[in-house]
């Protein structure tokens, strides 16, 4: 990625990309070298430009499926970092993202989980079809509930009615605050 280019993303000015996009429209195509192969909206993603990743996907719809070298799309990137807003422009403009895994099989849920987000999670609890993502993981040897209850935060999964078939909107988690065994 050419330098104006690089100082443009980092800034997040959204003039200096669209005059760079009036000069060359691939410009939104190109991976920074050497790195993941970030393309610009992924690193705009994980920078948190809501305004910059606005524009990118207004332009160029299709960049929101763009992947790295990873298999990641910038709704990864987005989900790692916590940027809500961001996960909300990607989704609305390609709900099927959300089903992407990248290399290691890893859903952006468990993403968001693993980086506890959640906000994110959150999110894709009450604004995604829940079953589905957690379809992705089932022959997983950890899935996106293993993480976030080594993080003790079973309260997002464990309040959310639509994982417990039969029971009632106020479910209580089973996993209580954390009691060291062998105390000092």
């Amino acid at each position: 990625m050419e330098r104006r280019v690089n100082e443009a993303v980092f800034r997040g000015d959204v003039e200096a990309i669209q005059k760079l996009i009036e000069e060359d429209s691939n410009i939104v195509r190109q991976t920074i070298e050497g790195s993941l192969q970030h393309t610009i909206l992924h690193l705009e993603a994980r920078l948190g430009h809501v305004e910059l990743v606005r524009e990118i996907v207004k332009l160029f719809p299709e960049m929101v499926s763009a992947e790295n070298r990873d298999q990641e799309t910038p709704l990864h990137e987005a989900c790692r970092e916590g940027r809500v807003e961001i996960v909300r422009i990607l989704v609305e403009n390609d709900p099927s993202i959300a089903y992407k895994t990248n290399l290691w099989d890893k859903s952006v849920l468990y993403v968001a989980c693993e980086r506890e987000r959640i906000e994110v999670v959150k999110h894709f609890l009450h604004n995604n079809n829940i079953h589905m993502l957690l379809m992705l993981e089932v022959d997983m040897p950890t899935t996106s509930l293993h993480v976030a209850a080594s993080s003790c935060h079973t309260v997002l999964f464990c309040h959310d009615p639509s994982l417990h078939p039969g029971r009632g909107r106020h479910s209580r988690s089973i996993v209580g605050p954390q009691v060291n065994p062998h105390p000092d």
